[in-house]
């Protein structure tokens, strides 16, 4: 092995040879040379690579094979809920007693109405922000002070800011104009979900809302917030339905005040109506249910074709205010069977009524619901969209005749409502005294 004198002494003598060489030489033969330099290094790199390519010893290691996906053949079982939710419970024996002793605690109080205007005020203070002159309504559809199951799917309280279009045009240009949308593009819907989103943006931001869920596919777009805890009773956010610019929240309210200026029972029996399509989770309008708005037209057409208790209704909306009055001069026909007063039936007669009358009586498919007529009728007119699927099913909008409320109905919705109905006849016809608690057990997916 050479010494490491020898190796230097090697080195300097190749240097000096190097530049002695390269002295007499010109620039054009020095190119050349570093050229063949160049070369003889990539040809030694890969004749060096080539032996340790065929070098056994220096293979390396074999990747591990991927084994083809099998999928299991155990389905995915439901697990039952670790705090489930519970049927109501009562202290009184009679089905009919029950539904008194629940209407006494889902009637909206005082209170619940106290708590939806200050919400709506609160509201409106912070939206004033962004939108001036905008107010704000809230509605208390149930006593918000009981926790119900599916109380954040369905919220017993709107709010409804109502604004301007021009205004919010005005307002809302430059998040629209951020968004890539034109001036000559813009529609009523589009304004509208526009100003849903800057809204929530704010009262999250700046008033302690909390987002829970949009619903911007529904005919009436919306989102779902949980107001502030601070201005509960039970130290609890609230959860809201927030809009703007929606109508259905105010023709609700007229209705039920206008049903029960005429028969009290008539309220009764849409609380019960809207509970019972809540707990039994056929009122979600994004899974293709009616909504509870529906379930009121529905409520409000038995009191008419079947029941006789509530004569054919006029509704008119003109801005923020709603007119429903009865239309004295349309006869009314009773279908109540003989021996049965109707001013005798109690709320509880009156939803086994109801549910008698949609399930084994009146098919939705083929007959259309008509507060303005108030009587059974053919259904005729057709769908005109073809992208949707029509099932025939025409509940009309009393303050809008052209919309169909049984336009968000799905084929697996319709199924789900025929299959509740069936199930809450058989629980009612039975033998035995009928349980509201069995009735109103809330609803769990297979």
């Amino acid at each position: 092995m050479p010494s490491l004198h020898s190796v230097e002494v090697r080195t300097m003598l190749l240097l000096s040879a190097s530049l002695a060489v390269t002295s007499c030489l010109e620039l054009l033969q020095l190119l050349l040379l570093a050229i063949c330099c160049l070369a003889y290094i990539l040809f030694i790199n890969c004749r060096t690579r080539l032996r340790l390519r065929d070098d056994p010893s220096r293979a390396p290691p074999p990747r591990p094979t991927r084994q083809p996906f099998q999928p299991s053949s155990q389905l995915p079982v439901r697990q039952e809920s670790k705090v489930p939710v519970q049927p109501p419970s009562f202290q009184s024996i009679g089905f009919s007693e029950q539904v008194a002793e629940l209407l006494e605690l889902i009637t909206p109080s005082e209170a619940s109405e106290r708590v939806a205007k200050e919400l709506a005020a609160y509201t409106e203070s912070i939206i004033q922000e962004m939108l001036p002159g905008a107010s704000v309504e809230g509605f208390a559809n149930a006593d918000i002070l009981r926790g119900t199951a599916f109380g954040v799917a369905v919220p017993e309280i709107d709010l409804v800011v109502i604004a301007d279009p021009d205004c919010l045009e005005r307002q809302l240009q430059g998040r629209l104009a951020k968004g890539g949308v034109h001036k000559t593009r813009m529609d009523a819907r589009k304004m509208q979900k526009s100003a849903i989103r800057a809204c929530t943006d704010l009262l999250v931001a700046a008033g302690g809302f909390k987002f829970r869920r949009s619903a911007f596919r529904c005919e009436e777009p919306k989102v779902t917030l949980m107001g502030p805890s601070t201005m509960s009773v039970s130290g609890q956010g609230i959860p809201v339905d927030f809009s703007v610019n929606c109508a259905t929240p105010g023709c609700h309210a007229a209705l039920v005040c206008a049903c029960g200026a005429i028969d009290v029972r008539s309220r009764g029996l849409i609380l019960l109506v809207r509970r019972w399509s809540k707990d039994r989770g056929v009122c979600h309008v994004a899974r293709g249910h009616l909504s509870p708005y529906g379930w009121t037209l529905l409520a409000i057409f038995y009191l008419q074709a079947k029941a006789a208790m509530l004569p054919p209704l006029s509704a008119t909306k003109n801005g923020k205010d709603y007119e429903v009055k009865p239309l004295e001069d349309e006869a009314v026909e009773s279908t109540i069977a003989p021996g049965e007063c109707p001013d005798s039936l109690t709320v509880g007669d009156l939803f086994s009524g109801f549910i008698g009358f949609y399930e084994r009586e009146l098919n939705l498919q083929f007959e259309a619901v008509s507060l303005h007529h108030g009587r059974r009728q053919p259904s005729t007119q057709k769908s005109d969209d073809a992208e949707t699927v029509d099932l025939g099913l025409r509940i009309q909008d009393p303050f809008d005749p052209e919309r169909n409320c049984g336009a968000s109905m799905s084929q697996e919705g319709l199924q789900r409502l025929r299959e509740e109905l069936v199930r809450a006849d058989i629980i009612l016809s039975a033998t035995k005294q009928a349980s509201l608690s069995e009735v109103l057990q809330p609803w769990v997916p297979a």
